[in-house]
Formats: structure tokens, C-alpha cells, sequence
């Protein structure tokens, strides 16, 4: 039926890490747009052209590179391991391409 090996455990850890840092993200940006609020709120009474001047916050791209990367290496990974029609020697370590997919895709959002 379903087989579970040391690749399928290094990707699920590798996904939890990719979850994990998306929660801290997520929970950074509620915390910024709590500490902005709080800032507007001050600005308003003392300055009001002063509010323009926040920057906004949210999820940014560190780089448009390693996004392409990950996706790329996540999808070698997965190709490696359905595809029957791949015989090569590497079938064996398509985790490694999918794990490293999945940290370089979430280590490349600040």
C-alpha cells in the first residue's frame, strides 16, 4: 500500500518547517499592523501629514530567484519520485530536491 521511508519523513519535517516559518511570519505581520495602528493613532493627534510616511506591512519576496528555485527543485523532487518512466540512478534521493525545495521557498519570504 503505502510505504513509509526516510524521504517521506525528511519532506513531511521539511513541510512542518515550512509551516512553522509561515506562522511566525503570519504572526509578525499581526503584531506590526497592531504596533501601526497604535503609531497612526499618535500621529493623527500631533501630525496628520506624517501618516502618509508608514510603510505597510505584510509578506515580502526576498528574492524572485529563489521562489523560482524551490518551485523548480520541489517539482524535479515530486517527478522523481511518481514518474515511472525516469529509471536513472538519482530516484532514490528525490527527497533531497523536495525538502530543499520547500526550505529554500520558505526561507525566501521575510
Amino acid at each position: 500500500m503505502f510505504e513509509i521511508n526516510t524521504g517521506i519523513i525528511v519532506t513531511a519535517v521539511a513541510m512542518l518547517v515550512f509551516y512553522l516559518r509561515i506562522a511566525m511570519l503570519r504572526g509578525r505581520k499581526r503584531r506590526l499592523t497592531r504596533q501601526e495602528a497604535l503609531e497612526r493613532r499618535k500621529l493623527k493627534k500631533a501630525n496628520p501629514e506624517a501618516l502618509r510616511s508608514i510603510e505597510k506591512t505584510g509578506y515580502q519576496v526576498r528574492s524572485w530567484w529563489l521562489v523560482g528555485l524551490g518551485v523548480v527543485l520541489m517539482l524535479v523532487g515530486v517527478v522523481m519520485y511518481t514518474a515511472n518512466w525516469m529509471d536513472t540512478p538519482y530516484d532514490q534521493y528525490w527527497w533531497i530536491a523536495t525538502s530543499g525545495g520547500v526550505l529554500i521557498f520558505a526561507f525566501s519570504f521575510k
